[in-house]
């Protein structure tokens, strides 16, 4: 047997039963595994992070706050993103879904859908993402999108598998002319056989026409490939060059290794995030594994992302990485050891080529008006261009907003926690929420928290807002059968993740939905 050594103690869950149990992380054979000891049902271990230097290494950037035993409700002042879900429906059944959903399910009525927007609103209108089921199956969608942009929502995004974009002419101008600002769109990679294992039907032809459909209306798209071992893994790399290819009209691009939540394959066909960001760095070679950084505005566990860059970007960034006129963030040169300076006409770097690691110091400070500018000001392609690197967060600066995204494509990788990767630590400062109508802002990953029978916690249940998630069957007697007045589960009742009071307040950083680091995949 390997030998043990525990690198951190947190609080866990149990993937049986859910109830909130002790967990520790251990190094073992050159990984990360979470293990927790459940007295009903023993003890339980994951692989969750590849490479156990890696873990180190995204130790540095900051750990998580400590949950303080409340609810996990995330707090209003850290919220990047709400997902509201508009419907049960879907025009797929796809083989991996965190919604269950499927042909025909129900819409979520008009009243409970302005119930949730008031919940955003009141949380300060953060970005909003219509999801579902398939929020396009339903008529009125762009009828909830002014609803939503007339409350002062700004960012109001729609998370689609993109058919009736590609179906129905004209369908992406109606979005946009509602105020829809991004389309997050289900992208799973090039070829007809990974959307016939993934989705269950070749799409390939739609995805490509949706976003054409896109382009021609001005709707810019953020590519959303669900990631599964031994299926698609392997396209990593050409759906970033596609991205960059197209980059007039993909805004940028998210990768999201499959998690076991709601209906997906019975095996463990699942990987930590960096090892799939391992295997992209075999895939693209300007890029290295920690190129890419951990996103500052929740765990360093949680996201890890970069934006990639032309070489011949214009002012030319090649002139700021390895030649006499270049120079890092705090004015040193920056060295010519990463190869920029001979890449190719038409050839894109990582992000982290042309900044040194101050960068990140510099993201997750941007709260502090003037520094960031300060920072970005200093590489060699001055402040202009600099206001276009913000990658995944980012806030107001002056000039170069309108063009943020013209040059410089953000990737990341979110790893989303399903019930054998569950970490109370990483759900307190989760960014990416689900409101209720009774005022709360859940953490996705907690709302699609199944136990390893697939039972859903809380999507079908009323812990939250005294209310299904929607009209769904199961919603009439619960998602176990049972009375939906019942006790809720072990674990969500008192000693799980719906006990009374608020998780304690952390630091935020304004998130860009639109670099894709937010948001949830179907």
């Amino acid at each position: 047997m390997s030998q043990r050594a525990t690198l951190a103690e947190t609080t866990s869950l149990c993937p049986d039963c859910l109830q909130q149990v002790p967990g520790r992380y251990e190094e073992r054979d050159g990984g990360v595994f979470l293990t927790r000891d459940c007295p009903d049902h023993g003890v339980a271990s994951r692989r969750v992070w590849g490479s156990h230097d890696h873990w180190e290494w995204a130790a540095e950037f900051g750990p998580s706050p400590e949950y303080d035993g409340g609810d996990l409700a995330v707090d209003d002042d850290h919220a990047c993103l709400a997902v509201v879900e508009v419907t049960d429906d879907c025009n797929l059944s796809c083989s991996y879904c965190f919604a269950s959903s499927g042909p025909g399910g129900d819409h979520r009525s008009t009243d409970e859908i302005e119930a949730l927007l008031d919940t955003v609103e009141n949380a300060g209108g953060r970005p909003i993402q219509f999801s579902g089921g398939e929020p396009t199956v339903r008529d009125d969608l762009p009828d909830l999108v002014e609803r939503a942009r007339e409350r002062g929502i700004d960012h109001v995004e729609v998370n689609t598998n993109g058919i009736r974009l590609a179906t129905e002419e004209g369908y992406a101008g109606k979005l946009a002319d509602a105020g829809v600002t991004a389309v997050y769109l289900q992208f799973d990679g090039l070829t007809s056989e990974t959307y016939e294992t993934i989705r269950e039907v070749d799409l390939v032809e739609e995805k490509h026409a949706a976003i054409e459909a896109c382009r021609d209306a001005d709707l810019p798209v953020v590519l959303v490939p669900t990631v599964v071992p031994d299926v698609n893994d392997h396209e990593m790399g050409d759906i970033v060059r596609f991205a960059l290819e197209n980059r007039d009209v993909i805004r940028s691009v998210n990768f999201q290794p499959v998690a076991h939540f709601g209906r997906y394959a019975t095996d463990d066909g699942r990987f930590a995030i960096d090892t799939a960001t391992r295997l992209l760095a075999e895939q693209i070679g300007s890029l290295e594994p920690r190129d890419m950084l951990p996103a500052p505005c929740c765990s360093a566990y949680c996201q890890i992302g970069t934006a990639f860059v032309p070489a011949d970007a214009d002012p030319s960034v090649g002139d700021g990485c390895g030649s006499d006129g270049g120079a890092a963030a705090d004015g040193a040169d920056a060295g010519a050891d990463c190869g920029c300076e001979d890449a190719d006409a038409g050839a894109f770097v990582p992000l982290t080529k042309f900044v040194d690691d101050q960068l990140w110091e510099m993201l997750s400070g941007m709260v502090d008006e003037g520094d960031y500018m300060e920072l970005l000001a200093g590489t060699a392609a001055g402040e202009e261009w600099a206001c276009k690197t913000a990658g995944c967060c980012g806030v107001d600066v002056p000039g170069g907003v309108e063009g943020l995204f013209d040059e410089v494509v953000p990737v990341s990788f979110t790893g989303f926690m399903d019930a054998d990767a569950a970490d109370v630590n990483r759900l307190s400062n989760c960014c990416i929420s689900v409101p209720t109508a009774d005022g709360d802002l859940v953490p996705f990953c907690g709302y699609n928290m199944t136990t390893d029978d697939g039972e859903y916690a809380l999507r079908n249940r009323n812990e939250w807002g005294g209310r299904a998630a929607v009209d769904d069957p199961r919603a009439a007697t619960g998602a176990d059968g049972s009375d939906p007045d019942a006790d809720a589960p072990t674990g969500y009742e008192g000693d799980g993740v719906a006990d009374g009071g608020r998780v304690e307040d952390s630091p935020r950083t304004d998130c860009d939905p639109d670099s894709g680091c937010c948001g949830d995949g179907r």
